[in-house]
């Protein structure tokens, strides 16, 4: 009998400790979610026939961090790198929790942390800012290559500046609607092709 018991509560508590992995409390998903992109998928557990991710998601006027579950169709599986479902055949991932993670240099710092000209890299070391965003991995931690979006790159052109911008010379519109100084399209004697 004292076998069977153990057996029973050896039972229960894989099941419960199953549970506990794939229903984590607050706690747990405060740490999940750490430094986690809103918008990335990823699983709670490499059991089953990965079809089911989650990702995070802040939940009303606190912010309350919760998870939000999507289940891939049948046949279908979870691509963590590619972040979308694909036939199950095309997914070699299934034994992955998430994609890796990728070193971010430190771009945005309250006192300047590098001498003037140089970035710092996500290691803390500190490069010229010509070698970030140049395709070529300068940082011991690769991470000069991994903000280059038109948004992050420490060497994208300066945002226009509408009231300096002169035509033919600039074009501060990004969809191409707005003319320099106000001025009426019909009034404007330029082609603008892009």
């Amino acid at each position: 009998m004292g076998l069977s018991v153990l057996l029973l509560l050896s039972l229960l508590c894989l099941v419960s400790c199953q549970n506990d992995i794939l229903k984590p409390n607050a706690q747990q998903i405060e740490k999940l979610c750490k430094d986690r992109p809103e918008n990335e998928y990823f699983r709670l557990s490499t059991e089953g026939d990965c079809r089911d991710v989650v990702r995070c998601d802040r939940a009303g006027l606190t912010g309350t961090i919760r998870l939000g579950g999507v289940k891939c169709p049948n046949g279908l599986a979870f691509d963590i790198f590619k972040q979308t479902c694909d036939w199950k055949g095309r997914v070699s991932n299934c034994d992955k929790l998430e994609r890796p993670r990728k070193a971010l240099p430190n771009l945005v710092t309250d006192e300047p942390v590098c001498p003037d000209g140089k970035l710092q890299c996500g290691d803390g070391e500190c490069l010229e800012k010509a070698l970030f965003c140049n395709d070529k991995k300068d940082c011991n931690d690769g991470s000069d290559e991994n903000a280059c979006s038109v948004e992050t790159d420490p060497n994208r052109s300066p945002e226009c500046d509408s009231t300096q911008c002169v035509l033919p010379d600039c074009f501060c519109s990004a969809d191409g609607t707005r003319i320099p100084g106000a001025l009426e399209p019909n009034s404007v004697h330029y082609l603008i092709t892009y």
